[in-house]
């Protein structure tokens, strides 16, 4: 309940303050929160969810990624691709995990 609260929240002030963010970055922070969502599902079906690991995992990412989009553009190239890749991958291999724990039980 708390999650949807700070759903909302955040969406109408977002929404409200009209906070302009580049579509790089929003790129990335979308695919960390969505990789880390589907960690702690996996996680979760697997019996061993830890909400601490959750919540650093999704800043550490969150960092790494923006790391990756301050060097692209101090170097003129386009390193957000690696991340957009990487969480990618890592989100269909979350899912994949789920789903065969949710099949097996």
């Amino acid at each position: 309940m708390k999650a949807l609260i700070g759903l909302t929240a955040g969406f109408f002030l977002g929404y409200i303050f009209q906070v302009p963010v580049d579509e790089k970055i929003f790129a990335v922070i979308m695919l960390a929160a969505i990789d880390s969502i589907c960690g702690g599902f996996s996680a979760k079906l697997n019996s061993n969810f830890n909400d601490t690991i959750l919540i650093c995992g999704f800043f550490t990412n969150l960092i790494f990624g923006l790391i990756l989009i301050l060097l692209g553009n101090f170097f003129e190239l386009e390193l957000y691709y690696i991340a957009l890749l990487i969480f990618g991958l890592r989100i269909f291999k979350n899912i994949s995990a789920a789903q065969e724990l949710f099949l097996k039980k």
